[in-house]
């Protein structure tokens, strides 16, 4: 075995390992994979019992690193054989890992990792070895002798010993992958990517691809690049790569236009290899470089493309409103003036596309209004969402009043919430109560994930704290709302010695008089029962809190819900006690923080439901919108399409349900 000293500086390592970005270093290690002509490239995550993601695998089948490669491989930053050959040894493809820093970046995924490498050297002989490394000691690398193997060329990289590596588990970690490859693999249909069970297929997600040729002059000599646009259906990817002449990337800008578009712009410039870091200089020049023209141009034919791109939804969604007669112009303008008018209602009321409700009466009377406003007050665009028409004279005035404090977009706005928030608690009676529907639904895949995005359903004065995280990470969270930082490195442990891990923790949103309020979620699968067993899960997790000091504040209250569709009857007499509230079943006393509050709850999904429509009620008396089982299955399409089981969505068939309150 041989031990290489990297010839680094441990500081300079550690940054180069960009250690908050796990993203990242998956990326780095597939293109290493796809730089030894692999054909497959598969990423596992690693998780624990509660689902945390733990630790990673990326495993290829390319030509691995031969003996007499490794020691140079893992001596230096930089320096890379990559930087000198541009192509991969055997097919020839674009090489994008130049800088030798790609392996430097595995420290995000795991304190210790591994590389296990099969290739054949020089003299033919096919030949395994295996690279060690700690965070410990970054700049160390263990080095195995090589041994004769018959086994297949590739490599095997596994990290472990990190925790925080849930954003890997993410859909976002998802769509950077898909963005950041997607002209490899559209390029080459032989190569797959697997991605934590799915392969990466850029070409299913894609809603428009448009190639630009760019010419630009620069010091007198004229210079040219293609920026290539990849539209996405979903998702929230919007970014600028940088790439070579291959559409290999190079650098991404840390900002892009359009926000109302998801895309993926490519720079595909021969030379821009040559100006790796550059971009950030190139941006702030006075005289523009050769990349800063570059980039001036690029951002011109981004806002052609995307404001041709805005012209099209407009006549697309105009020429749907029609069909549904909800557009509130008939026939053709006879004049100028109502040429301008029927252009200015058609930009205004595009613009604010996502505010406008849904339901066909609801959507037919705000476009109505906007109308009324552009009739009225054509000079003034920002004015033109503060009106109102064909209220009754007392709403009219509530209108009024309300509209001399707000604008009508923020009117739209809150409508459009209140309809959405109905049609989600009826999906979600669906989702918890129909028996056939609630098989499909699982805890984790399903009903947690969607959930994070709809808290409000516990209460609107909650925010987010951590998801899936462990009782440590709750301890950092309370006390950074505190002000304080933790000094003592030891873990947060159960009274049994085990550590916990939380679905959901939240915290309200401002303090209320001088005291926080924490609330932690316990959700069950809505096919789970609850009993003895998963009440004494959350009551370990209160008492935890309990009983750890470092969680003691006068003036701090932490609420414990085990949310369920359903419990056994045990669990049931112990939240109905004579003289204590509903669902409490437990409040101990703490000594180490008189005025702190801990306590245990039991509620079930039907309370849930009908305190948050208790919520709603005036509102949805005033809308009239009693949503239907299509416009719950509409509601997650449209929001959580990514995240439900297909046979939910289909519209006429699969289950059916029974509303619960009849």
């Amino acid at each position: 075995m041989a031990r290489i000293q990297l010839e680094a500086g441990n500081d300079l390592v550690q940054r180069l390992a960009h250690e908050n970005d796990p993203i990242k270093a998956v990326i780095e290690l597939v293109w290493n994979g796809l730089d030894a002509d692999a054909h497959e490239v598969v990423v596992t995550l690693h998780r624990n019992d509660a689902g945390g993601v733990i630790g990673a695998e990326v495993v290829d089948d390319g030509h691995g690193m031969a003996p007499e490669e490794l020691v140079s491989a893992f001596r230096w930053v930089g320096n890379s054989w990559k930087s000198v050959s541009g192509r991969s040894k055997g097919e020839g493809r674009p090489l994008h890992g130049r800088l030798g820093q790609g392996r430097l970046r595995a420290f995000a995924l795991g304190s210790r990792i591994i590389w296990d490498t099969v290739a054949d050297s020089v003299d033919g002989k096919r030949l395994r070895s295996v690279v060690r490394a700690s965070s410990s000691a970054r700049n160390d690398v263990d080095i195995s002798d090589p041994e004769s193997t018959d086994a297949k060329t590739g490599t095997r990289f596994t990290a472990e010993g990190r925790e925080g590596l849930d954003r890997l588990d993410a859909d976002k970690a998802r769509d950077r992958l898909t963005a950041t490859f997607a002209p490899y693999l559209i390029a080459r249909p032989d190569v797959a990517v697997v991605y934590d069970g799915a392969r990466v297929q850029p070409g299913d997600s894609i809603e428009g691809d448009t190639a630009y040729e760019i010419e630009w002059w620069h010091e007198g000599v004229a210079r040219k690049a293609t920026l290539r646009i990849i539209e996405w259906k979903q998702g929230s990817e919007r970014a600028i790569h940088l790439c070579d002449g291959s559409g290999v990337p190079i650098d991404a800008l840390d900002r892009a236009p359009a926000p109302d578009f998801r895309y993926s712009a490519y720079v595909l410039w021969d030379d821009m290899p040559e100006h790796h870091n550059e971009w950030i200089l190139a941006r702030m020049e006075t005289t523009p470089s050769v990349l800063g023209a570059l980039l001036a141009e690029v951002d011109r034919v981004l806002e052609r493309h995307f404001d041709d791109r805005r012209a099209q939804r407009r006549r697309e969604l105009v020429e749907e409103w029609k069909a549904g007669s909800v557009y509130p112009y008939e026939g053709e303008p006879s004049t100028e003036e109502e040429k301008v008018e029927r252009a200015t209602f058609d930009v205004v009321a595009t613009s604010i596309r996502r505010h406008i409700p849904s339901g066909r009466q609801q959507k037919k009377l705000t476009l109505g209004l906007l109308r009324e406003s552009i009739q009225q007050r054509p000079s003034d665009v920002s004015a033109l969402l503060d009106q109102y028409v064909g209220l009754a004279a007392d709403e009219r005035d509530q209108l009024e009043h309300l509209l001399k404090r707000t604008s009508l977009s923020r009117v739209i706005q809150a409508s459009s919430n209140v309809t959405n928030r109905l049609e989600f608690l009826r999906a979600l009676e669906l989702m918890v109560f129909d028996p056939e529907t609630n098989k499909m639904i699982g805890e984790r895949a399903h009903l947690h994930r969607i959930l994070e995005s709809e808290l409000w359903v516990f209460g609107e004065q909650y925010n987010l704290m951590i998801s899936e995280r462990g009782l440590t990470a709750a301890l950092d969270r309370h006390l950074e709302i505190l002000g304080d930082a933790r000094t003592d490195a030891a873990p947060v442990k159960q009274i049994d010695g085990r550590s916990g891990r939380l679905d959901l923790l939240l915290s309200a949103s401002a303090t209320e008089h001088d005291r926080n309020r924490h609330l932690v979620i316990e959700l069950k699968a809505p096919k789970v029962v609850a009993g003895q067993k998963e009440l004494a899960q959350i009551k370990a997790y209160a008492m935890a809190v309990a009983e750890d000091p470092r969680f003691a504040s006068s003036t701090t209250e932490w609420d414990f819900w085990l949310v369920t569709g359903e419990v056994e009857r045990s669990v049931r007499h112990e939240a109905h006690q004579r003289g204590k509230e509903r669902g409490l079943v437990m409040e101990p006393e703490l000594p180490d923080a008189p005025g702190a509050r801990v306590r245990v709850w039991v509620r079930d999904w039907g309370q849930i439901i009908d305190d948050a429509r208790r919520r709603l009620d005036y509102f949805q008396k005033s809308l009239q919108h009693d949503p239907s089982l299509d416009d719950a299955r509409d509601y997650l399409r449209r929001n959580h399409g990514d995240v439900i089981p297909e046979g939910l969505l289909a519209d006429g068939e699969g289950p059916t349900t029974k509303d619960p309150a009849a």
